[in-house]
């Protein structure tokens, strides 16, 4: 399974456009130890024909450019086949509208991030006006094969477990106070790509809040995990004067300290583990920082746009 990563920051990217912290000053100004980066996304492809996104950023357009596997082989055909969604935030949802011409490739969501796509976003009514769009339901647990909208298969073999968190601030006009107040209602999975014997070859979980023991069971099948990197620290925007949220209050456990990622990942052994969606505030965005060495250590890899990985 050939699986790239198109883009490896938080929604805002790297640089953000209002943002002056450290990373992003060094992004502009060109430092070679702090490239630029696009949003969350990656792409992958049972047979490096036929290409599946996990989740669509607001730079898909960019993304889908940069890379020739991904430019279209034909007049108007493009080997996107379909989006697996892992939730309906912004910096994953919003390159649908980017994906528009000619009928959007085939989606796959829960309900709840189905219900956000209609009601919320209203993407799929915009969508709908450019041509047929395929939606697809997925129930956590559940095998899938993934199919494009015409209904031919793309070879990749899918399966979402629930992630506890919150719906998109968007939403809450939308829904209950009980609706809002379930953490597993579905506005958030992980989603595990499986092998033809259903093992799971690769783990892709861009946001995580809770690090349980089921979830450390599904890292340590995977021979490949790409996982939340969002804050180094707890406090990261706190103590910039970024925000008043931790990263934890914002749905994402930190990488380091007690209870944080590099810790629940020290005890996995056997998978790659990489890390995706990473905030701007972040220190290892800086090649030559000392954190980035303190994760190289563990054995985890900073992801990086562009990267180019076997499962």
């Amino acid at each position: 399974m050939k699986v790239l990563l198109l883009g490896t920051a938080a929604g805002g990217a790297l640089p953000q456009w209002n943002c002056g912290c450290p990373q992003c000053d060094a992004a502009r100004a060109g430092d070679p130890a702090v490239p630029p980066r696009t949003q969350s996304s990656v792409a992958v492809s049972a047979d490096g024909v036929r290409w599946v996104l996990l989740n669509a950023s607001p730079d898909v357009r960019a993304q889908l450019s940069a890379h020739p596997a991904l430019h279209p082989g034909t007049l108007r055909r493009s080997p996107i086949d379909a989006v697996l969604l892992s939730n309906a935030d912004i910096d994953h949802a919003l390159g649908l509208f980017v994906l528009r011409e000619g009928g959007a490739p085939a989606i796959y969501s829960t309900r709840r991030v189905r219900r956000a796509l209609v009601d919320g976003l209203r993407v799929v009514p915009v969508l709908s006006a450019y041509g047929a769009v395929s939606l697809h339901d997925v129930l956590p647990g559940e095998v899938i094969a993934v199919r494009d909208r015409a209904g031919n298969d793309t070879g990749l073999r899918a399966r979402a477990f629930a992630v506890a968190s919150k719906p998109p601030p968007y939403m809450l006009p939308l829904l209950t106070p009980d609706e809002a107040a379930d953490l597993m209602a579905g506005d958030t999975v992980g989603w595990e790509l499986l092998d033809a014997d259903g093992a799971a070859a690769v783990l892709y979980v861009p946001g995580v809040k809770v690090l349980d023991e089921s979830l450390r069971a599904r890292c340590a099948a995977a021979r490949l995990v790409l996982i939340d990197g969002t804050c180094y620290t707890d406090d990261e925007l706190v103590a910039l004067g970024a925000s008043q949220k931790t990263a934890r209050a914002m749905g994402h456990a930190p990488l380091s300290g007690d209870g944080g990622l590099v810790e629940f990942l020290r005890g996995i052994d056997g998978p790659r583990k990489v890390l995706v969606h990473i905030n701007n505030t972040n220190p290892i965005l800086r090649a030559d920082s000392p954190e980035r060495a303190a994760l190289a250590a563990e054995g985890i890899t900073v992801g990086m746009d562009g990267m180019l990985l076997e499962a």
